[in-house]
């Protein structure tokens, strides 16, 4: 019977958790060296340290690999050999960094924000400018979004950064980190001709009782206001005449009687001046019914950040508050 042909019995699983990397770079280091004390300085280690990782990989490889006359080290026949053969793989590695930053340096870099359309033309568009002369190597995507589907794009992983606002009774978002931005203030909007814009107190009661002109039903700002009238008891009652999310739109729209408008503003809202045949517009707070809409910026927690979008995320906040 032909004798079968020899294999090569393949090491056990447990082979890289015995040999370490270290221990055969502080071979190599020590055939520079020619000393436990000058190996264990270069490498950042104990003299103990170094000797024992030599030693490990004599155990290992059930040969001597060095040879010690007083304090000069020198290496054996065999641990020549298998110096020959790991310094090359540790010249590679100890270069890798190196090599990798490089490559991500040239790599194009790529960050993609979403946001409502009102934040994008205005709270943010300043940071954009500032953020492009400043980054002119990465390509900045902008997507306009409600609050609402901004957080979707996010949750299905279409966003770097989100900045949206968070209205009473939102759902919790605990795969995010919310950082706070600013506050935005509830007001009304109606033709000062109008019975509510000369009114002492106005009430939910004395609101719902009009035509509402609001954002997108998917802005926080509409969503806080319905929850709000919910929580009271009124929500059945509200009458929505127009919902869009270009504020200019809905202000000409109040300004010709089709209802009156509640929304938030980071600034000083610019009213319209009147058309022919059309009233005037004013302003009346109403955080003492609505509060404010907390706006955030969202980013993903247990992810690591490139520095080029945390760079945006910080540019974000100083100047957002300020409108």
């Amino acid at each position: 019977m032909a004798a079968k042909p020899s294999r090569t019995v393949p090491l056990p699983r447990r082979y890289f958790k015995e040999v370490r990397f270290r221990q055969i770079r502080a071979l190599v280091e020590l055939s520079r060296q020619h000393s436990f004390a000058g190996t264990a300085s270069a490498l950042g280690l104990s003299v103990p340290s170094v000797w024992q990782q030599v030693r490990a990989l004599e155990d290992e490889y059930g040969v001597p690999l060095v040879t010690a006359t007083g304090t000069q080290v020198i290496l054996t026949a065999d641990g020549q050999r298998l110096v020959d053969l790991a310094a090359p793989l540790v010249e590679g590695f100890d270069s890798l960094r190196e090599l990798f930053t490089e490559q991500l340096r040239q790599a194009p870099r790529h960050l993609t924000v979403v946001a409502p359309a009102p934040m994008l033309g205005g709270a943010l568009r300043s940071t954009i400018i500032r953020y492009r002369k400043l980054h002119p190597d990465v390509q900045l995507t902008l997507i306009d979004r409600p609050s609402q589907s901004a957080r979707q794009v996010m949750e299905e992983d279409g966003a770097d950064l989100a900045v949206v606002g968070v209205a009473l009774g939102d759902a919790p978002m605990p795969q995010f980190q919310a950082e706070p931005l600013g506050r935005y203030a509830f007001q009304l909007i109606c033709p000062e001709t109008h019975a509510l814009a000369t009114m002492k107190r106005i009430s939910l009661a004395q609101i719902v009782r009009h035509p509402l002109v609001l954002s997108g039903e998917d802005s926080s700002s509409t969503r806080q206001i319905r929850h709000i009238f919910n929580e009271a008891g009124l929500g059945d009652q509200v009458q929505v005449t127009m919902t869009a999310t270009n504020r200019a739109l809905l202000l000409s729209y109040v300004a010709i009687g089709f209802g009156i408008a509640i929304g938030t503003t980071a600034r000083q809202v610019n009213l319209p001046k009147p058309g022919r045949g059309e009233a005037a517009l004013v302003v009346r707070d109403l955080t003492p019914l609505f509060g404010h809409e907390e706006v955030v910026i969202l980013h993903r927690k247990g992810r690591h950040e490139a520095p080029h979008v945390k760079a945006f995320r910080e540019m974000v906040q100083k100047p957002f508050t300020k409108g």
